[in-house]
């Protein structure tokens, strides 16, 4: 307990108030004292009472976590206090919020301590099991004991087992549906292998926990693409109009003794689930009176604002658009598609609500981002824009008319925050050329938390002016477009944005050719005069994803953070001339690269992958290090990079076995280590869920390989090797004696 409630001069007010009223006659010096000591007081006061939250698991600091496990005897857990990534982002970004900039890591020492107790009560029955796997590893989880899908011999008497039938009824669709799945009700025969990701399940000793990998994010009151011209009856859910399976959202058991079933995790809705038991899916998402809220909905569709009700949805496969009859709506939920009634046209407006699935908090969307938002108090006199569709008074409802206001102020410091997840389809240009002694040197256009706009350009968000010390962020966008910074900048930041690689991903009817890609961010190399432009611009992207990247070689740096530059088959970081021109100085911290990477040098690069030669026309500067860097590739030192280390590391035990090697027998031996050992992804392709996620089969050298044991790349943040190593680590105290485990991830 503090020795004073007071919020300051906590030991002048302790003293009577005849010596306050003498001191005050004699200019306060006492006072003057007693607040130098006061402050100590309060760093000794605040002391002590950490002192006494620390006896607390809730309350302690994360240092006493590994002691209080050690009082009820747990071993401790890789936790967010042993990773060590930098903290560039708090370096670089200093206007946001903050304060911290580092990502949350499901790594939950805290709670797996604070549950000690609880989980050796229950210790060995399944329910436990799957609670520890999701509390351990931050993922969705589900438990199956295989013996029990296992098929009997029936015995009459006394042990019946009808769930264990070894003839499945292959009338039933929902049940063939989820044949081999973490669901599966179907009975085997043994299978006697050692149980792994696609094998050996089915035996009496085995238990396997099903893990989810991927998000379910919801979108809410999104804008549904139409496939066609105005009044067609197709549309996608996705705002790109690209296809992608629609999500169940992820839902917490409320028996603990029971188990995870389909409608608690997050994966792809399957079709015939959703056929049979709409309502488990379909519902609002907040209520619309006299509608009510339904149960944990995973989508929601509303047509001219009017909500559509479940009666009215059919399940039906699309993948040849058809129109469904009367007032109904059509819903693929594998493809993400969606098809209106003829009594429901023309449809103004189509919205969604409903939820994709993704690795990480990455590229902007509807997951909390307080932090990154820009402080209004960053430096003086900001002007505060907000855009959305609610119509009240000092809000915009196009971006383009916040811009014009901002630029009719004089163009001060401003902050332009969007408030919804609408579409904007809108043509932005930004001239940032100073207009006057009160115009600013800074603008950001981002998104509110929790939510997730779409810019639709209508051509290049055109950036003009000569400003060598503006500087423009965008935070929190889906931007279907391109940014071309057509004069000189100081700084463009893309915080938690996309965008979209390739300019645009929507499906056209009829198909079109596929054209070549275009740049994502385009950064002129000279003014109109023909003097050099962007000699002193960054660019800085952090937590976004991003198309190829043209910068002149002269500009300041291009610095990346946990970000994904995806070349679509041309070079991911070059110059705006001629081929092989390369890009400025480069720093880039857990990304993925896809094509070719052309720097002037590489300042610092660590557990990043190179999907493409990496090459820099300075090497005498710099580092590369925990990273795949492919073989051809140009850089500065590298320290345990991929494939070298496991070139040396397969030289060296071979000559151990059969002793010195020829040039040849060297040569052939990293041939054969470089076909082997390359990044491999569940997915290619932007607007799929499992983006640029490493593949289960790919080689243990990338998913291990960055400093501290996790993975290389984009997705090194979320830690999965050490999730996967705290699981196998609890289960050793927890399974039943004589029993064996697998992890399987289903996503």
């Amino acid at each position: 307990m503090s020795y004073s409630n007071a919020s300051q001069d906590k030991l002048y007010g302790l003293l009577p108030a005849f010596i306050r009223e003498k001191d005050a006659a004699q200019g306060e010096p006492l006072r003057a004292l007693l607040s130098i000591i006061d402050e100590q007081a309060g760093h000794i006061d605040g002391d002590i009472r950490q002192l006494y939250e620390n006896a607390f698991i809730e309350t302690c600091e994360p240092w006493a976590v590994a002691y209080l496990g050690d009082l009820v005897g747990t071993v401790p857990l890789f936790d967010e206090s042993r990773v060590r990534d930098g903290d560039t982002a708090a370096e670089l970004f200093k206007s946001l919020t903050g304060p911290s900039l580092r990502p949350p890591i499901a790594l939950r020492a805290r709670a797996d301590v604070a549950k000690t107790i609880y989980y050796r009560r229950r210790k060995g029955t399944l329910p436990m099991l799957e609670e520890l796997a999701r509390d351990v590893t931050g993922w969705s989880a589900h438990a199956v004991e295989f013996f029990e899908l296992l098929g009997w011999t029936q015995w009459i008497r006394n042990h019946l087992r009808p769930h264990a039938l070894r003839t499945p009824d292959i009338r039933s669709v929902e049940r063939m549906d989820r044949l081999g799945g973490a669901f599966d009700e179907i009975a085997h025969t043994v299978d006697v292998r050692p149980i792994a990701q696609d094998e050996g399940w089915h035996n009496i000793r085995n238990i396997g926990f099903f893990l989810w990998r991927l998000s379910a994010y919801g979108l809410r009151r999104g804008v549904a693409r139409r496939l066609g011209a105005a009044g067609d009856f197709r549309f996608h859910f996705s705002p790109l109009g690209n296809s992608a399976p629609l999500f169940s959202r992820s839902r917490r058991e409320g028996d603990e003794a029971g188990l995870a079933t389909e409608l608690h995790v997050p994966q792809p809705i399957r079709p015939a689930r959703f056929f049979g038991h709409i309502a488990d899916f379909y519902g609002l998402f907040e209520a619309e009176p006299p509608l009510q809220a339904a149960d944990a909905p995973s989508l929601m569709v509303h047509v001219d604002g009017v909500p559509i009700q479940p009666e009215q949805v059919v399940c039906r496969n699309l993948s040849v658009w058809s129109q469904p009859s009367t007032n109904h709506i059509a819903v693929d939920v594998a493809r993400g598609r969606l098809t209106l009634g003829p009594d429901l046209m023309p449809a103004n407006l189509v919205e969604v609500s409903y939820h994709y699935g993704f690795p990480a908090d990455l590229g902007g969307g509807p997951y909390r981002r307080r932090a990154w938002l820009t402080r209004p108090d960053f430096t003086t006199d900001v002007q505060m824009l907000f855009v959305d569709d609610s119509g009240q008074p000092g809000t915009f409802p196009t971006l383009g008319a916040a811009i014009t206001q901002w630029a009719a102020d004089g163009k001060r410091n401003a902050i332009i925050r969007i408030r919804d997840n609408r579409s904007y389809a809108e043509t932005i240009a930004i001239d940032v050329t100073q207009v006057g002694p009160q115009s600013g040197t800074t603008l950001a256009i981002e998104a509110a938390d929790g939510v997730r706009p779409h810019l639709r350009l209508g051509g290049p968000l055109a950036v003009s002016g000569d400003r060598p010390d503006f500087a423009l962020t965008l935070g929190g966008l889906l931007i279907e477009g391109r940014i071309e910074i057509e004069g000189s900048l100081h700084r463009l930041c893309v915080l938690h944005s996309t965008l979209v690689p390739g300019v645009s991903i929507a499906e056209q009817d009829p198909p079109a050719a596929p054209d070549p890609p275009e740049p994502s961010i385009l950064a002129a190399a000279s003014l109109p005069t023909g003097a050099p432009a962007n000699t002193e611009l960054g660019v800085e992207l952090a937590f976004s994803i991003c198309g190829p990247i043209r910068l002149p070689p002269h500009a300041e740096s291009l610095t990346a953070l946990d970000s994904i530059i995806d070349g679509l088959g041309s070079d991911a970081v070059a110059g705006p001339g001629a081929a092989d021109s390369p890009g400025p100085a480069a720093r880039l911290e857990r990304c993925t690269l896809r094509g070719r990477c052309l720097a002037r040098q590489f300042d610092f690069v660590t557990e990043t992958i190179f999907d493409g030669l990496a090459r820099a026309d300075r090497v005498q500067t710099g580092c590369v290090r925990f990273s795949f860097v492919p073989a051809g590739s140009r850089t500065p030192r590298r320290y345990r990079c991929q494939p070298d280390l496991a070139e040396r590391k397969a030289i060296t035990e071979e000559e151990a076995r059969n002793g010195p090697l020829t040039d040849p027998q060297r040569a052939a031996i990293r041939a054969a280590v470089r076909l082997r050992l390359k990044p491999e992804y569940s997915a290619e392709a932007y607007g799929l869920p499992a983006y640029l996620q490493l593949s289960l089969r790919g080689p243990v050298e990338i998913a291990r390989g960055a400093e501290d044991g996790s993975e290389m790349g984009v997705y090194c943040h979320l830690k999965q090797p050490q999730r996967e190593a705290n699981l196998r680590l609890r289960l050793r105290e927890y399974l039943p004696f004589g029993l064996d485990y697998g992890v399987i991830y289903v996503t």
